[in-house]
């Protein structure tokens, strides 16, 4: 599972989700899903977007997004295993 780590960034770099609006050019709605991590419903991101995203907050994308293995994924026996 792919989740989003925008509201950890947001805090290190001061800012406020209506700032990195108005810098980013991204709808406040879009941002605060990605702050709730509502990241399960986000099917897809732009490349543009996640763009726009590191520049207004000068990081790099893998500071915005995290994997987290599913834990359901895991415990089940791999295919060649069984």
């Amino acid at each position: 599972m792919i989740r989003f780590t925008l509201e950890e960034m947001l805090k290190k770099r001061e800012m406020s989700m209506y700032a990195l609006s108005k810098s980013s050019g991204i709808r406040p709605n879009t941002i605060s899903q990605w702050v709730t991590n509502e990241g399960v419903d986000v099917k897809s991101i732009t490349i543009e977007t996640l763009d726009r995203v590191c520049s207004a907050l000068d990081c790099q994308p893998g500071d915005l997004i995290k994997y987290i293995t599913n834990a359901k994924e895991s415990t089940e026996p791999k295919k060649e295993d069984r």
